[in-house]
């Protein structure tokens, strides 16, 4: 069964947005689960998790506030393929729940990656609670994500949230 996550992220938003979100330092509030929790003053204090893989892959995951929503985004050096700006799709396949929508490629720091807004709940309550999501890419590349710690990652982003 596919469900599809609402992306809304378009060419004409997408890099004019990715941009400015990185503009100024990101203040880091705590730890949760694993996972660092920060806040972005660039998006109206959205706060967000991060976390640095063994594969060399950063995630994020967080609140867009500004634009009621959420965001996931994956940055690795590995992947040199990927073009600022350029659109694609992501399917995050959970084993038995899959969801499918548009990224936009961007940069973190030099890092290649890419940026999904999202505005389906279902979406952070499956990354949540499960263990591991499998996500791939147009090119058919694909990493397999440890979400161990997760759920208490995503409650303290909310919390932090509440406290924005």
């Amino acid at each position: 069964m596919f469900r599809y996550l609402i992306f809304t992220l378009s060419i004409l938003i997408g890099p004019a947005f990715i941009g400015p979100v990185f503009a100024e330092p990101h203040q880091e509030v705590g730890m949760s689960g694993g996972w660092a929790i920060k806040v972005n003053p660039n998006n109206g204090n959205g706060c967000y998790m991060q976390k640095d893989f063994e594969t060399g892959t950063l995630v994020q995951v967080g609140v867009v506030p500004n634009r009621e929503g959420a965001f996931f985004a994956a940055y690795n050096p590995a992947w040199a393929d990927i073009r600022e700006g350029e659109v694609g799709t992501l399917l995050f396949d959970f084993h038995d729940a899959r969801f499918q929508g548009e990224v936009v490629g961007s940069f973190v720091e030099g890092t290649p990656g890419g940026y999904a807004f999202f505005n389906n709940p279902e979406f952070v309550s499956e990354f949540g609670r499960r263990l591991a999501v499998n996500v791939t890419g147009d090119g058919g590349g694909s990493e397999v994500i440890d979400l161990s710690g997760s759920s208490k990652a995503i409650a303290a982003v909310k919390a932090c949230q509440s406290n924005q």
